[in-house]
């Protein structure tokens, strides 16, 4: 909306804001500001109407033990993150950009979601929240309803990849930005080879892959969040690899020199990327021990959403496995343990999420949550090696 900002006839200086780099700076500050004002407020109206977290688990009494600390603090904090990122979004991206919107879409639909389910525990009508195959319907159903916005996107020509000449004239460049001829974006991109050699179009399998990522995605990172801070500070440095890679995939010099493939428009992402590191850090500075606030499913499954969704538009699906190797990790720890103890009746670990795991190993939770989020600095900067390995 800034793009358009009237003041701009009258005042030079704020052309400045025509540029994404500025805007995406704009937001990160934007949304972590937003995100300091609205906490304290929804923390407090959140105690005064009891909504707290519910720390009794009767089939892991000892976590039970460890975790006793935190009765009685608010949950569902998803809903001021939320708002502060959907408030910057809307102020600092291009609203004449499809993608933010399914973005939005996105984001707020996954909120909602994980809102019903909160809701769901806090008035005690089931101490697990939605049951799990409605939860399940729910999401598949909006993962259904983003790839069909991205399907009728392909298919108008705003959504779609295209190939970036080896030349270096400016003219080649523009000529490739303004490109009509975009290739549907059913075609993989695999890490570790030219693009242009993987001739493979997964055509309608492509969607359903896609609807796989963002169900599995969502479903990764509501696990993850289980110590204060962890879910919140992996998701910012996933989102900052993401928010990069939007800008690097929607420049045409970019992509030149990195050999990979154009998508159009999706450059305007970068920003709504910053605006969630943004207000993941604004978030983070009443997430971290002791918490005064946890996110909730309103907040887990949205960011999970979200990064599923900028992992598709960037055309960067597998680099997801890298700079979300925590929450694949934490996803796949349950079920390992719980394939293992079906067919072998053994336990892998002591419990699962792995973050517990380490918990019961006689990690303190604050070793624990530092100490992943060193790995997901480590993978976030691995994934982004990946883009000269070809």
């Amino acid at each position: 909306m800034l793009r358009y900002f009237a003041l701009a006839e009258w005042f030079g200086p704020l052309r400045i804001l025509e540029s994404i780099t500025a805007r995406a700076a704009l937001a990160v500050i934007l949304a972590f500001l937003v995100a300091l004002v609205l906490g304290p407020v929804f923390i407090r109206r959140m105690k005064l109407r009891k909504a707290v977290e519910d720390v009794e688990k009767p089939d892991a009494l000892r976590l039970q033990e460890l975790h006793d600390v935190k009765k009685g603090t608010p949950t569902m904090g998803g809903l001021f993150l939320v708002a502060a990122v959907s408030f910057t979004v809307f102020l600092c991206c291009d609203p004449a950009n499809p993608l933010v919107w399914v973005g939005q879409f996105v984001f707020i639909g996954f909120a909602a979601l994980g809102f019903l389910d909160d809701y769901w525990k806090l008035r005690g009508w089931g101490r697990k929240g939605l049951i799990k195959r409605h939860k399940l319907l729910g999401e598949v159903g909006l993962a259904l309803a983003t790839v069909l916005l991205l399907y009728i996107g392909s298919e108008q020509g705003w959504f779609g990849m295209t190939a970036v000449p080896a030349g270096d004239r400016e003219a080649d460049f523009e000529a490739v930005t303004n490109s009509r001829n975009i290739i549907p974006p059913t075609r993989l991109v695999i890490p570790f080879t030219k693009w242009s050699e993987v001739n493979q179009d997964l055509g309608v399998g492509y969607w359903l892959f896609a609807m796989l990522i963002i169900v599995a995605c969502s479903n990764a990172v509501n696990l993850t969040d289980g110590l204060d801070g962890l879910a919140s500070g992996c998701t910012g440095m996933v989102t900052m690899t993401y928010g990069l890679l939007c800008y690097l995939v929607g420049n045409a010099m970019t992509c030149a020199f990195f050999r990979i493939p154009m998508v159009p428009g999706v450059g305007e992402l970068s920003i709504f990327g910053a605006a969630l590191a943004g207000g993941l850090m604004g978030f983070l500075w009443f997430n971290a021990n002791p918490a005064r606030v946890f996110m909730g499913d309103t907040g887990s499954l949205a960011l999970g959403g979200v990064i599923a969704f900028l992992a598709i538009v960037t055309k960067h699906e597998l680099t997801l496995i890298v700079a979300g190797g925590i929450f694949v990790w934490e996803a796949l720890s349950v079920i390992l343990q719980v394939g293992s103890f079906r067919l072998f009746h053994k336990r892998l670990f002591k419990i699962a999420p792995f973050h517990h795991h380490l918990e019961y190993s006689g990690w303190k939770e604050n070793q624990v949550v530092v100490r992943l989020w060193i790995v997901g600095v480590i993978l976030s900067i691995m994934s982004l090696g990946l883009l000269k390995m070809h």
